[in-house]
């Protein structure tokens, strides 16, 4: 996904408040207060100092008081800037989580394809929980890390500004070292990096999570594992270099940083040898104790500009990628919708890719798939067939050509009534954490417990109700009970009967089964098709063979088409492919017993 301008942070989060609007204006001004009176107590210390070189003793224990008493009430004010930005930051974390899945949900299922699952999820989850933190905590930190260098200044020219400017040198010095470091565009670029170093790594661990069992199944972890080593590799590469070159100016910010109380020392020993004449004054000696106690706040201070401006760079990186997803643009609604006059489904000359430098998926594509009947895509894979699919269910809009439903092209379809005439059963489906019933309901909510009964039945799961625990009230997922690939197949057939879509579209759904749950899985089939219109992908000719229409597919065009016995008279790709499939099936390992 592309980043968008760099937002305007306060209008960013102002969108998301929703009557939280004056609560990040307070927090800021509480924060500034906060750090207005956080100084406060050196000036009481500096006067204790003072009184207590003259000997005078009457009001010490005042000035410790008022030391004391600024510094508590500096510390309150500072808890209740925190207080309403968290507040706030909940407030807005949630409300920006909640648009973002929305936007999602209105998205085309195939949208999200390319930038992959894991680098969504990680905007989703990451990118939202940079704001709120940046909310939470560093706002109030912000607006103190600007107020303070303010009140530090005049503190430090109020009592002797000779030992002022000699605290200020090597603060100027750390400043002008950490520049190369924290620059303003090269923190930007750095930040940019290391998220879309985080993201690859996370779409990279997702993808090779999900196909582990495949990987080891086939003993190829090692070369499986290239994809997220090359990842790693490459985020470790960046935060190695960017380590490098942040050393050295890291260690002369720090080193001069820590260095105030030498520059006030020697500031003090110029003062009186050069300034005084070796005179020393009691007011010259506790201003020099008020430096020693008072500049190591400088050295905090600087650490919290640091740290407060990463994490600017950080949250406007976060908000960029946020407004990146914003910004994708559902498949745009016809404003007149047009009801589909039957459930047939023609390709019109449909040419599709997934990219303007990518080859055509589907080249000049004519198909039709008339109502009540099934049509079988076969070809090998990469031959366009699952893309045939998503184009079928509007994932996507072909780039040329149109398809039809019941005669209306699809984008005059609304996308309520097409999601309600169509049910897709993937090759990879998922149940949520919940009970079989809550999964079998999701096809329809307010379906009964008979009708769920009934959908079971029909899709050959009555043996898996039968051995579960608690048998519909069991709990699938974690805490739970866990299924078998052609279980969960099977679970999703009884999902998509109780539907009662007229139109079914199956993408390899018995790809990772095993021959009893084949057989299954077909059985069910069978009564979801049932006066139908179906679209079926399968590498497993035996799925297909008795479908009204088989179309072979190769480099994203149609080269074969008829029902199985024409196409096997005519001697041509589909009958190799059989033969092929056939020859596959009676293979033996030499010297098994038969």
């Amino acid at each position: 996904m592309k980043k968008s301008d760099k937002p305007n942070r306060k209008a960013e989060f102002e969108k998301y408040a929703e009557g939280r609007h004056g609560f990040l204006t307070a927090s800021i001004v509480l924060s500034g207060i906060s750090a207005i009176m956080s100084v406060v107590p050196f000036y009481f210390i500096w006067l204790v100092v003072r009184d207590a070189l003259d000997g005078s003793t009457d009001d010490l224990v005042f000035y410790g008081m008022m030391a004391c008493a600024t510094a508590l009430a500096s510390i309150l004010v500072y808890i209740g800037a925190l207080m309403i930005s968290h507040i706030a930051a909940f407030r807005i974390s949630k409300n920006m989580k909640k648009a973002l899945i929305r936007h999602v949900l209105a998205l085309p299922p195939g949208v999200l394809d390319e930038d992959g699952t894991g680098r969504t999820r990680r905007v989703i989850q990451d990118s939202v929980e940079s704001t709120h933190e940046f909310i939470a905590h560093n706002l109030p930190d912000l607006a103190g890390s600007k107020v303070l260098p303010v009140a530090i200044v005049v503190l430090l020219f109020v009592f002797d500004w000779r030992l002022g400017i000699a605290a200020m040198i090597p603060v100027i010095l750390a400043i002008y070292t950490s520049t190369s470091m924290m620059g303003k565009s090269a923190m930007q670029e750095s930040m940019a990096m290391w998220n879309n170093s985080m993201a690859d790594v996370s779409n990279q661990t997702v993808e090779y999570i999900r196909g582990i069992s495949v990987v080891k199944i086939f003993q190829q972890t090692v070369g499986s594992f290239q994809n997220l080593k090359r990842s790693v590799d490459s985020w470790a590469e960046y935060c190695q270099s960017y380590t490098e070159m942040a050393r050295r100016p890291m260690t002369e910010f720090f080193t001069l940083i820590n260095g105030c109380i030498t520059f006030v020392v020697a500031g003090a020993v110029v003062i009186i040898e050069l300034l005084e004449g070796g005179g020393v004054s009691n007011t010259l000696i506790a201003s020099v104790v008020f430096y020693i106690i008072f500049t190591p706040l400088i050295s905090t201070l600087m650490m919290r500009i640091m740290f407060t401006s990463d994490q600017v760079y950080r949250v406007d990186d976060a908000l960029s990628r946020i407004n990146g997803i914003l910004a994708m643009e559902p498949l745009a609604e016809t404003e007149d919708p047009q009801e589909p006059e039957d459930c047939t489904i023609r390709f019109e000359n449909v040419t599709f890719s997934y990219s303007s430098e990518a080859c055509p998926a589907v080249k000049d594509l004519t198909l039709e798939m008339r109502q009540g009947t099934i049509t079988a895509l076969v070809g090998p894979s990469g031959s366009g067939k699952s893309t045939v699919a998503g184009l079928a269910s509007r994932f996507w809009d072909p780039q040329e050509g149109r398809i039809t439903l019941g005669g209306k092209d699809l984008r005059d379809v609304s996308t309520r009534t097409l999601r309600g005439m169509e049910c897709f059963v993937f090759q990879h489906n998922h149940l949520i954490k919940g009970t079989v019933l809550d999964n079998v309901r999701m096809g329809r909510p307010d379906a009964t417990i008979d009708e769920v009964n009934a959908a079971l039945e029909s899709s050959q799961c009555l043996d898996i109700i039968e051995k579960l625990p608690d048998g519909l009230d069991t709990l699938i997922g974690p805490g739970g009970v866990y299924l078998s690939g052609g279980e969960v197949q099977r679970i999703a057939m009884a999902r998509a009967i109780i539907r009662d879509s007229p139109i079914i579209i199956m993408d390899e759904a018995t790809a990772f089964a095993d021959p009893e749950n084949e057989h299954l899985i077909q059985k069910a089939f069978e009564e979801l098709a049932r006066g139908r219109t179906v679209l079926l992908i399968a590498h497993r000719l035996t799925t297909v063979m008795n479908a009204d229409s088989i179309c072979v597919m190769d480099n994203g065009s149609i080269v074969e088409s008829g029902c199985h016995e024409d196409l096997m008279s005519r001697n041509g790709r589909y009958r190799m492919m059989w033969d092929d499939y056939q020859k596959a099936l009676s293979w033996k390992v030499k010297g098994a017993v038969a």
